[in-house]
């Protein structure tokens, strides 16, 4: 038993671990794929001969970024990049290049790089969302060191700024999808739980009528049978004659125990009908007629001697 409390122990003190180490590797795997994607496109626009053929390069971004959704799986109107590392990869190179080819800070393209911060703040972690921020400002901070104009510096303000605001947005999200989770689990456990209650409350009235049809039985085999039978057989009883056909009736009634007695031991199911009471013959009528023979005098016969 120590054994196995320690082993129980150990399992569930190593599960918060491991899906701590499991979280950091995955954000450490994203950081590094898009600090990366942000080295290349800064040396790749710090060398005139390759900023040459930038749009080039962002135009094969984009037919390898629309190959790579294809590979995933991802449906024709699924244009936003998934969790993926390699399609946010390629997104990252691309507009990068674009916007730092362009004129940088002071791009016509320039709007896309909030686009591209919203991207990464819906598909990446929240830490590697922070740390590209800030490598992305400094991308752009290497483009144009001088500042020479206050529209550069409202651009490079502006992007820490739109990613906080898109990071309380994704918080928001994830919240409200929690609670609609959270509240789709318990309403699926309502209805579980009711028709659970549904069950035990069909089987509980199954029972009930089959123990009232058992009760019935019973109380009609007892009362209209057993009782009248004894009643008759007290009648007869007065008169020596009526012996074989005092003998029919308790003949009689052995049959009708040894039925019950053997519908009792071939365990009737509950849903199965109920037998019923075996009939009473008439009042002029002798119940041990089939059982004795033809030529003893009824009952009615021998009171009238």
């Amino acid at each position: 038993m120590s054994a196995q409390a320690t082993s129980s122990s150990a399992t569930t003190t190593t599960a918060p671990t491991e899906s701590k180490s499991t979280e950091f590797r995955h954000t450490l795997a994203q950081t590094l794929a898009l600090s990366a994607s942000i080295v290349v496109a800064y040396i790749w626009l710090s060398f005139p001969t390759f900023a040459l053929y930038s749009l080039q390069a962002f135009a094969g971004c984009v037919l390898l970024y629309f190959i790579l959704k294809k590979l995933n799986q991802a449906a024709i109107w699924e244009l936003l990049p998934a969790t993926a590392v390699d399609e946010m990869t390629l997104v990252t190179f691309a507009f990068l290049i674009l916007i730092g080819n362009t004129g940088g800070t002071v791009s016509y393209f320039f709007a896309l790089i909030f686009i591209y911060l919203f991207f990464v703040s819906m598909t990446m972690r929240f830490w590697t969302s922070i740390i590209i921020t800030l490598e992305t400002l400094l991308f752009f901070y290497a483009l144009a060191p001088n500042l020479s104009s206050s529209l550069n510096l409202s651009h490079l303000i502006s992007i820490p700024v739109v990613m906080t605001f898109f990071l309380f947005a994704k918080y928001q999200y994830d919240e409200s999808k929690q609670k609609e989770t959270l509240i789709k689990l318990d309403s699926d456990e309502i209805n579980l739980y009711q028709k659970y209650v549904s069950q035990q409350t069909s089987q509980l009235v199954a029972n009930e009528q089959t123990k009232q049809g058992i009760i019935q039985f019973f109380s009609s085999f007892l009362f209209d049978f057993m009782e009248k039978k004894l009643d008759l057989l007290l009648e007869m009883i007065d008169f020596p004659q009526n012996r074989n056909s005092i003998k029919g009736q308790l003949t009689l009634m052995r049959l009708e125990i040894e039925k019950i007695k053997t519908q009792l031991a071939q365990s009737i199911p509950p849903d199965a009908p109920t037998p019923a009471a075996p009939a009473m013959p008439a009042d002029n009528q002798n119940p041990a007629d089939d059982l004795i023979s033809t030529d003893q005098p009824s009952d009615q016969n021998v009171q009238h001697e």
